[in-house]
């Protein structure tokens, strides 16, 4: 029992209890029943075996009576276990009448878009959630299904264009979760990543405010020619930046994107290095990504890097 408690564990450290219940005793439900499988699969092979090679095993007629027991038996187990997942689903899925998603999370193809509507933040693929409080997740989709799942945190639930779903996030430990998207959604699907940092509540104040603090710049050379060609080359008609003119959300938002440890919905750190071979040719890092070729030259590819980069 210990075993298979300290086991859920790994996996559903920060659900409800009743979730970690049900997981436990399915599977003391299903050890019983494979050893079982395994004894009786051996004793009887052994049992009825022929012992020399011309002579047949020991004939039985069949006992109905085992059967019945059998039969009533499965039927029991499967009564049971039905009762308690309906039970579990009522307990983890109390989302109020009128909810008030405290995180919204759009799914794109291929990367997250975060709002909070309390704080006004917008971010994208670098999430962040405060330890210790339940968190009410809305969920949707701009494009096809596609759906969210971060194991240590709770359930899977689809996100379907057209229709809001509500889960709850709890976190207790300050760490990052790793998750999925885990509806097929398109040629990058495997690399739709996700990243849950749970932050103590001081550590999560200080992330929100910066957030929200206009993006800082560099009065450099460089910098302010990264910065029109991002305006020049059409890059604000799918990337906003909050304190800007540019809002559009076809692609992820890239207010702070320098403050954050990775990009491309989780794929690849936040470099220098990385961000250059990104705008060099995105279809040869993420083949079927959204964001064509624009073929810029080196010097035009180092200008937008410095902007980009700094933008935190």
């Amino acid at each position: 029992m210990l075993m298979i408690k300290n086991f859920t564990s790994i996996f559903w450290t920060n659900t409800d209890a009743s979730t970690n219940q049900l997981y436990t005793y399915f599977g003391i439900a299903a050890g019983c029943i494979l050893f079982l499988v395994i004894f009786f699969t051996y004793y009887f092979s052994k049992k009825y075996r022929a012992k020399q090679p011309d002579e047949l095993p020991e004939q039985k007629e069949i006992n109905h009576k085992f059967e019945l027991f059998i039969l009533i038996l499965a039927i029991c187990i499967t009564a049971f276990f039905l009762i308690m997942s309906i039970n579990t689903m009522q307990q983890i899925q109390d989302i109020p009448e009128n909810p008030k998603p405290d995180l919204v999370i759009t799914g794109h193809q291929w990367w997250w878009e975060a709002k909070y509507p309390q704080s006004g933040v917008l971010t994208a693929n670098e999430i962040h959630i405060p330890v210790g409080k339940r968190i009410l997740l809305e969920v949707n989709s701009a494009d096809v299904i596609h759906s969210w799942w971060v194991p240590a945190l709770g359930r899977k639930i689809d996100m379907i264009p057209g229709l809001k779903n509500y889960i709850w996030l709890y976190a207790d430990k300050p760490r990052e979760y790793l998750g999925a998207c885990s509806e097929f959604c398109g040629i990058e699907h495997a690399r739709m990543r996700i990243r849950v940092v749970a932050d103590t509540e001081e550590d999560f104040k200080k992330w929100t405010e910066s957030q929200l603090e206009p993006v800082i710049t560099q009065a450099t050379p460089l910098f302010d020619k990264g910065k029109a060609l991002f305006e020049q080359k059409t890059c604000t008609n799918c990337h906003g930046i909050n304190g800007t003119p540019f809002s559009e959300n076809i692609g992820p938002n890239l207010t702070h994107f320098g403050s954050r440890k990775r990009f491309l919905s989780d794929m690849k750190p936040v470099t220098r290095e990385n961000l250059k071979e990104w705008l060099t040719n995105p279809q040869n890092v993420k083949p079927g990504v959204k964001m064509p070729n624009f073929i810029f030259n080196p010097d035009e590819i180092e200008a937008l890097t410095e902007y980009i980069y700094n933008l935190k």
